[in-house]
């Protein structure tokens, strides 16, 4: 598991690179601003998915040893104006 602070700008801004051991993610915007949250360079407000003022996007921990989890690449935050606080916490596989 890790945890990472980000600052958030008005370009798109790496918040996790892709990770193929990645098996669930939360992201909590601590700001008081929209940040709109997708998977690459080319994000804006009109193509990201919201992530309100201290609001969680969460991606699922569930799952056996089989289960094959979705959000495995990069992932990006944009905001409209100034920079926004964002806390990722990641869990990854890290069996041998």
């Amino acid at each position: 598991m890790s945890t990472t602070a980000i600052s958030v700008t008005t370009a798109a801004t790496l918040i996790k690179v892709k990770s193929r051991d990645r098996i669930g993610m939360i992201i909590d915007n601590q700001s008081t601003q929209t940040v709109w949250i997708g998977d690459d360079t080319a994000l804006t407000a009109a193509t990201g998915i919201a992530l309100y003022a201290k609001d969680k996007l969460i991606f699922d921990f569930e799952g056996g040893p089989g289960f094959q989890f979705a959000v495995r690449g990069d992932i990006y935050g944009i905001v409209g104006a100034g920079t926004a606080d964002v806390r990722v916490w990641e869990v990854v596989d890290t069996r041998v």
